[in-house]
């Protein structure tokens, strides 16, 4: 039944839905939102203002995100950045079976990367040309950046880069 609580869980943060149906939000003082400020999203949008990131957090669950949106119309944009405990992500796996397992994603002659110098283990994946993400293995969390919008493939330099200044801060 845990399994289930997890997946619903989970299910209901990407729909943005808090543990009683309604919306948790925070204000941006920790967790992903400290991690990863709006002047650090910047660079993703040069000359295009980001509000504030919108916490949300399932502190039973090791889980907590933090999102920020900007643009309009198709050129919309969303980062969403979260943090998961790895032991729940990764029920009875070694630090080394998680590192071997994260950089084993990456797939030769794409887009994706392994990415040295954040935490133990790190990699960029391109899922298509509007969808990326970044993870990133430290101290014993799964961090994860995701980011959705019309050339997001091509921000993955900057991707990167958030991704290792979000990992040093862990």
């Amino acid at each position: 039944m845990r399994l289930v609580d997890v997946f619903l869980g989970l299910a209901m943060v990407v729909g943005g839905a808090g543990p009683l149906g309604g919306p948790v939000a925070m204000a941006q003082a920790s967790g992903p939102c400290a991690l990863v400020t709006t002047d650090d999203v910047q660079p993703l949008a040069p000359n295009t203002s980001i509000a504030a990131g919108v916490a949300t957090s399932f502190d039973t669950l090791g889980f907590s995100s933090c999102r920020y949106t900007w643009g309009a119309a198709i050129k919309t944009y969303n980062l969403d950045v979260t943090l998961n405990d790895a032991p729940r992500m990764f029920s009875g796996m070694s630090p080394d079976q998680i590192k071997q397992g994260l950089q084993g994603t990456v797939t030769a002659g794409t887009a994706d990367a392994v990415v040295p110098d954040a935490g133990e283990a790190a990699v960029f994946k391109a899922d298509s040309a509007v969808y990326v993400h970044a993870t990133a293995f430290v101290k014993g969390r799964v961090l994860q950046m995701h980011l959705d919008g019309l050339d997001a493939r091509d921000k993955k330099d900057q991707l990167i880069s958030l991704l290792k200044l979000a990992a040093s801060r862990l």
